[in-house]
């Protein structure tokens, strides 16, 4: 059985909804409890570290407990909005730490909560935040245009087949077709932008994305490089509109391909993700999809554009393949993200688990 009304509002349940971490510590640091936020930030259950030192669960880095110590004194919240924390060898987090002293009836400190966000978690979000309201802004101004421009479009290039059965010089005839030809790849453009303006409802199932996958290899096999598969044969299915998900991968490949250069490699991963998402009390989890190549790389400047039409490093590109596959990501509730040097650029798409 589902839980009830009265247990979707239990402290229980809105303690592990917060997206910070919360950790909870008595006048010793040791810590009483722990959300489960704060257990996929540290990779740790909150039953193995129950009990144990605030210090433990951070050697050799006081600044969470001088934070806390600044609150007892003060008898106030204390904020510190960026710091660097290391819980394990190789593990680095940069978060923002609140520590609140928890009073007794007298006032006096009796323990502290202390808080821990994720700053990049934080900007990524208010950065997508942004890209999709552009988005929403640019896909309506293009319909309009697309609209607007078809039907003259398709005037010109019905009159120049008109011209072009008048005319015999050889000029007058490249003439037309170049009329032809422009008209076309102008009309292609359109389509794309209609494309970034399209609010079809998503035709969702479920879904195996490695089928989608193995798809996308099949149409990009004919060129160089061919995408070499590395898939977790264990993910779970997902939920998503079909075809459109075929777009984002295909999009994503064919960037790829062209990056990397005939002697270039191209790798296609799947793999399960440790990210978390609570939604409506439940908890979401994701399987990730890499894309990756050995090409040149995109540069830092470029990256934070990369996602916003008409931004491409192509010479010849139209700079809307990312910028659909960013708004096919979103529509599906999940995350595309991207990091790029020279030799290697990855691009990572987070997509939620059916029925999680």
């Amino acid at each position: 059985m589902g839980e009830s009304s009265d247990d979707l509002f239990s402290n229980e349940v809105l303690w592990n909804l917060l997206d910070c971490g919360l950790i909870a510590v008595d006048s010793q640091c040791i810590v009483r409890n722990m959300n489960a936020s704060a257990e996929r930030l540290f990779g740790k259950s909150g039953r193995h570290v129950l009990g144990e030192t605030l210090e433990k669960l951070l050697p050799g880095h006081p600044v969470a407990l001088d934070l806390i110590t600044r609150a007892y004194n003060l008898k106030m919240p204390c904020r510190l909005r960026n710091s660097q924390l290391f819980p394990a060898p190789g593990v680095s987090l940069s978060v923002s730490l609140t520590a609140v002293p928890l009073l007794n009836v007298n006032g006096e400190p009796e323990g502290a909560l202390l808080q821990l966000e994720e700053v990049g978690e934080a900007e990524r979000l208010e950065g997508d935040q942004r890209l999709s309201d552009t988005l929403d802004s640019l896909g309506n101004m293009a319909m309009a245009v697309a609209h607007e421009v078809k039907n003259p479009l398709a005037g010109i290039r019905g009159a120049a087949q008109l011209l072009e059965m008048e005319v015999t010089e050889k000029s007058a005839v490249a003439c037309t077709d170049l009329i032809r030809t422009e008209v076309d790849r102008i009309s292609r453009l359109l389509d794309k932008l209609l494309g970034l303006a399209d609010d079809q409802l998503l035709q969702e199932q479920e879904v195996n994305i490695h089928e989608i996958l193995n798809h996308v290899i099949q149409v990009c096999e004919h060129g160089e490089p061919v995408p070499i598969r590395d898939f977790d044969p264990s993910l779970p299915t997902i939920r998503g509109d079909r075809d459109q998900l075929i777009q984002l991968f295909l999009n994503l490949t064919q960037n790829a391909i062209e990056a990397a250069g005939p002697h270039g490699e191209v790798l296609l991963s799947s793999r399960i993700s440790d990210r978390i998402r609570f939604e409506h009390g439940r908890r979401r989890h994701f399987i990730m999809v890499e894309v990756r190549d050995t090409g040149q790389g995109i540069s830092q400047a470029l990256l934070k554009r990369i996602f916003l039409p008409f931004v491409t490093s192509k010479h010849k590109g139209t700079g809307l393949g990312l910028a659909i596959s960013q708004k096919i990501v979103n529509e599906h509730g999940g995350l595309i993200e991207v990091e790029s040097e020279p030799g290697r650029t990855i691009f990572r798409v987070f997509l939620h688990v059916y029925g999680s």
